[in-house]
C-alpha cells in the first residue's frame, strides 16, 4: 500500500490545491456532509458571526481539510526526512529534547494531518500513542505500522489502550494522544467546549496527576501561502492541581484553535454526545 500512497504523493502539492479551489468555485462542497457538520460546528463555536461569515468560513476549513488530508497521504508514502522538511519552521523544538528522559505527555488535537504531527513526534521521541481503528481493514493496518515506524507504539482507544500509555509513562516513556476525540461512555465528563457540554476526556489529567509527567501541547498550522509550522507549549502547571484542571485543557484547546480556525477539522461530530436537555445538533444532517 505504501506504494501507492507514493505515486499519489508525487503529484505536487500545488497542482492539487488548484483542484480543491476548482471544486469550491463549482459550490460541489455544498452537498458534502462533512460541510454540513463544520457549518454547525462554526455556529455553534463562533454564534457571533453572520451567516455569511460562517459560510466562509466553514468553506475555508474544508479546503484545509482536503489539503492536510493530502498531506496525511504525503506522509504515509514519504520518509521521516521527507516529512519533517515540510514542516518549514518549529516553534519551542527544545523542550522535547529537554523532557525526553522525564516521561512525557504529547497532547495533541485534531489541527492539520494528525499523521505527519505523529510522525515528527516520533522522530525526536519514541512515544506509545492512542489511536481510533479505521473501519478499512487494510488501511487500518497500514496506517498502525507507519505510526509504528523507529520503535514507537500505538495502541487503540480502550481500557486496555489507557493502561498501555499508564505503563509507558511510569517507565518515563512519552505518551500521545488526541485529546479532543468524544471517549467512549464513561471515560469522561461533561467540560464546557466553546461554552457548550461537551463529553471531554480527562485522562490528559488523570495521568498528570497520577504520574506528575510533563504536559506539551503539539499542533500543526498553516499560513496564506501554504506553509507549515509546528508549534509546541507547556501546558499550565493548573493541569497537576485537582481543584483547577477540568476546564483548562478545552480552554487551552479553544485558545490554540482560534489562532487559527480553518486549520481545525470542525467536521468531526464534537457535540453529537449532547447532556441532557440539550440534543444532538447534528439530528437534521
Amino acid at each position: 500500500m505504501k506504494i501507492i500512497f507514493y505515486f499519489a504523493s508525487l503529484v505536487p502539492k500545488s497542482f492539487f490545491v488548484v483542484l480543491v479551489d476548482i471544486f469550491l468555485f463549482l459550490r460541489f462542497y455544498k452537498y458534502l456532509p462533512s460541510y454540513k457538520v463544520t457549518l454547525e460546528n462554526i455556529k455553534i463555536a463562533y454564534p457571533n458571526r453572520n451567516k455569511s461569515d460562517a459560510e466562509l468560513l466553514s468553506k475555508l476549513s474544508i479546503r484545509e481539510s482536503f489539503i492536510s488530508g493530502f498531506e496525511s497521504i504525503y506522509t504515509w508514502g514519504r520518509s521521516e526526512h521527507d516529512v519533517n522538511s515540510k514542516i518549514l519552521r518549529i516553534e519551542n523544538n527544545f523542550l522535547v529534547n529537554n523532557l525526553k528522559k522525564n516521561g512525557l505527555i504529547a497532547v495533541s488535537f485534531h489541527n492539520r494531518s494528525v499523521d505527519m504531527l505523529l510522525r515528527w513526534i516520533n522522530s525526536k521521541v519514541y512515544t506509545v500513542s492512542l489511536y481510533k481503528k479505521i473501519k478499512n481493514k487494510s488501511l487500518e493496518k497500514f496506517v498502525k505500522n507507519d505510526r509504528e515506524l523507529n520503535g514507537s507504539k500505538s495502541v487503540e482507544t480502550s481500557i486496555a489502550g489507557v493502561r498501555e500509555i499508564l505503563k509507558a509513562l511510569n517507565k518515563k516513556q512519552a505518551i500521545c494522544f488526541a485529546a479532543d476525540q468524544v471517549p467512549k461512555r464513561g471515560l469522561g465528563e461533561y467540560i464546557k467546549f466553546y461554552n457548550r457540554d461537551a463529553y471531554t476526556t480527562t485522562l490528559v489529567q488523570s495521568l498528570a496527576l497520577k504520574t506528575k509527567a510533563p504536559v506539551l501541547y503539539f499542533y500543526i498550522n498553516s499560513n496564506k501561502n501554504n506553509f507549515l509550522s509546528l508549534t509546541l507549549e507547556h501546558c499550565s502547571d493548573d493541569i497537576y492541581d485537582d481543584s483547577k484542571h477540568q476546564l483548562l485543557l478545552n480552554n487551552d484547546i479553544e485558545r490554540m484553535i482560534n489562532k487559527r480556525p480553518i486549520d481545525y477539522s470542525w467536521e468531526y461530530k464534537r457535540f453529537k454526545r449532547s447532556r441532557p436537555p440539550a440534543t444532538d445538533p447534528y439530528l437534521s444532517i
